[in-house]
């Protein structure tokens, strides 16, 4: 039995607020557990698959929610059928092994399983589960398919927390019906509220936060709703038996996010983006507002900047040489890793064993994930704020993993956790070898 929490960070769960988490407490104390490492980016999309598929982002040809549609400057957001390789569930199903999954991000449209899976955050075409008849039956049960809610960046706390509560409840409930009515081997979901309450509470969540008043109703709010989830994660593991292994675990962690970095205004500035027009008031680059015929670079805003160049023959109005690639990343490499300390601008090839579509030609994380990465021109290269809505959480490198029952050793705090390890280790507890080439490695 997997269980996803997304963003799920150690300093919350294993450290600030587990006084009022006695069942993930519960599993550590008589299990295994440690801070998990994500993949480079850290986000939901490509991080949970990425730990189920044992390959990295450059192999699967994900690298953020967005990617790029060959022969355009457009981008296209990702679904499930972003994702061919072959996942746990479909190694254990193929060994015979009967599955349950649901609301794992890039599931959606659903395909064929051993078992029955629900479909996850992205994708929003019916039909939502396999087989497609378990829709109907389920929302006839529980109401309707909500694999996420509607807005998170929102002033409307109070809202945002009711939506939560019920989708949250709702995810719970599938899954534990799931798991009585279907007997799986193998199950696994993903509850995504977890990542919107940090998103919109992360500064009631954390004291050093420039604004956090202890004494504020909403410090209690955002507790009580982690409290919530571990009460709904006590009453899913309690219908394990004595022959059953648990694992909980995140994607990536979380962290306060102090500011952002308006990469194309800086691009423009140092004159690697040139504009058909001055803007007059800060705004969303989008392509139509680009002189491709004088811009050698742009970037995509997000929780790390993906910067690309204007190659010629690459894009459709590319300038730049492809021999003079190489030399041009590296000049803007520095210049990027100057704005703002602890910046890393990486190549994707240095990051992966291999690097499949229409990657970033340099992947910036700027204040190594304290700031996040803006796509607006017109205004100022620094900002205060997130230029989508209120946020007050940029993600971490690090998420959870917690492990325990059946064929888990009791072994206390682990280190040198990988996000990979998570999916090697589900099937060594099924009595299955990873396929050849998988990352990670078995910590049961």
């Amino acid at each position: 039995m997997v269980i996803g929490l997304d963003c799920a960070p150690p300093a919350l769960v294993f450290d600030r607020l587990a006084p009022v988490l006695p069942n993930l407490s519960s599993l550590r104390r008589r299990g295994a557990w440690g801070p998990l490492r994500s993949v480079a980016p850290p986000i939901t999309v490509p991080a949970w698959a990425c730990m189920v598929s044992g390959r990295d982002p450059g192999e699967l040809g994900l690298y953020g929610f967005r990617n790029r549609v060959p022969d355009s400057y457009a981008l296209s957001v990702a679904d499930g059928r972003a994702v061919e390789a072959p996942r746990v569930w479909d190694v254990a199903g193929a060994a015979g092994k009967k599955v349950a999954v649901c609301y794992v991000p890039l599931t959606s449209p659903p395909r064929p399983v051993n078992g029955v899976l629900v479909g996850g955050f992205l994708g929003a075409e019916p039909p939502f589960t396999h087989p497609p008849e378990l829709g109907p039956r389920l929302e006839a049960r529980f109401g309707p398919h909500r694999p996420d809610v509607d807005e998170f960046r929102t002033e409307d706390r109070e809202g945002l927390l009711e939506a939560l509560y019920d989708t949250t409840q709702l995810h719970f409930d599938v899954a534990r019906a799931l798991w009585d009515e279907e007997a799986p081997d193998f199950a696994m979901m993903v509850e995504m509220g977890t990542d919107r309450l940090h998103h919109a509470f992360w500064t009631h969540l954390d004291p050093s936060a420039p604004d956090h008043d202890p004494s504020h109703p909403l410090v209690r709010e955002a507790r009580d709703y982690y409290a919530f989830v571990d009460a709904q994660v006590g009453a899913l593991i309690e219908r394990a038996d004595d022959d059953t292994a648990i694992l909980v675990v995140s994607d990536h962690g979380a962290r306060r996010m102090e500011g952002g970095v308006c990469v194309n205004e800086q691009l423009r500035r140092t004159g690697w983006l040139t504009l058909k027009e001055e803007p007059t008031a800060p705004r969303a680059l989008t392509a139509d507002m680009i002189d491709w015929s004088r811009t050698k670079a742009w970037s995509t805003g997000g929780y790390y900047a993906r910067v690309f160049f204007n190659v010629e023959g690459r894009e459709p109005e590319g300038i730049v040489a492809p021999a003079a690639l190489d030399d041009a990343r590296a000049a803007l490499a520095r210049e990027l890793e100057a704005l703002v300390p602890e910046t890393r601008a990486a190549r994707p090839e240095a990051l992966y064993r291999e690097v499949r579509g229409l990657a970033p030609d340099l992947l910036v994380f700027f204040g190594d994930l304290r700031r996040r990465a803006l796509g607006t021109v017109g205004g100022e290269v620094f900002a205060e704020r997130d230029d989508r809505g209120p946020d007050g959480c940029n993600h971490d490198w690090d998420g959870i993993f917690i492990a325990a029952g059946a064929g888990v050793e009791a072994r206390g705090p682990l280190e040198g956790l990988s996000i990979h390890d998570v999916g090697v280790t589900a099937l060594a507890l099924l009595g299955l070898d990873a396929p050849d080439g998988w990352l990670g490695k078995s910590r049961a």
